[in-house]
């Protein structure tokens, strides 16, 4: 609880030094806003790909893949020169990775499909260089860090099994709630293992690069969220250990938006 109120006070701090942004920026009338939204493919940066031949289980693999996931939100862009600007938003986005495991015991296949989804609110405070084609057309370059606070999050893993129905289980990770099912049948509902209970810390910091082209009040834009923080909760007391992996958040967003 403690951690969460540090993150929500960080955040809100931020959000004060934003509205002082827009405070100042009320008499200029180069301030635009506008919507966002985004389609993004979302990583982690653990590197798990990799395979082995265990005694009876030939052929174990574990696979990071990309998740895909969105983002959309609200933009405040703050001109402070004709071609320096501020670009902050507020915004709702969807992280996290997808983890594939396959391995054969005994001639059976086996296979587990891990999606790992965690919603954060997030603001990115961004200086912007503009580079001017003409008065309506405009190419911007954002760079900045970015705070997010993690809002809610599960693990969710379908099991397969050759010759066996569908097991899939998930894990609310901020809430400590789980469930079981088989596919076709009711589920189950249990207490979490504490582990999923803290699996990632709620607070993340990156930094936010793109670019995008602008044409009067239309906008189409790539960037990219790179992780700075830590996030791994489940093993914050193996930091010092060999072998400890950071997890930070990694993100390509493909973005669309409109200035009002």
């Amino acid at each position: 609880m403690k951690k969460l109120l540090i993150s929500a006070l960080m955040l809100l701090s931020a959000l004060s030094a934003s509205a002082q942004l827009i405070s100042a920026a009320r008499d200029n009338d180069g301030v635009k806003f506008g919507v966002r939204g985004s389609f993004a493919l979302s990583n982690m940066n653990q590197e798990v790909t990799h395979s082995a031949n265990f005694g009876n289980i030939a052929g174990a693999s574990v696979t990071s893949k990309q998740l895909p996931a969105f983002a959309v939100g609200f933009s405040m862009n703050l001109p402070v020169l004709e071609s320096f600007h501020f670009n902050i938003e507020l915004k709702y986005a969807m992280k996290g990775q997808k983890l594939v495991e396959k391995a054969e015991l005994l001639s059976v296949n086996y296979e587990n499909i891990t999606l790992e989804r965690i919603g954060y609110l997030e603001l990115p405070i961004q200086p912007q260089f503009r580079l001017n084609f003409s008065e309506s057309s405009h190419l911007n370059v954002n760079v900045g860090p970015y705070l997010g606070l993690a809002l809610h999050g599960n693990v969710k893993t379908k099991s397969h099994e050759e010759g066996k129905d569908d097991t899939i289980t998930k894990f609310y990770t901020f809430t400590g709630k789980s469930f079981t099912r088989v596919e076709g049948k009711s589920r189950t509902w249990e207490d979490a293992d504490n582990n999923y209970k803290a699996r990632y810390s709620r607070l993340d910091v990156g930094l936010a690069l793109g670019v995008d082209y602008q044409i009067e009040n239309f906008h189409v834009g790539v960037s990219y969220d790179l992780g700075l923080k830590d996030i791994n909760a489940f093993a914050r007391d193996q930091k010092n250990d060999a072998g400890y992996t950071p997890i930070k958040n990694r993100t390509a967003l493909f973005t669309l938006g409109f200035d009002f």
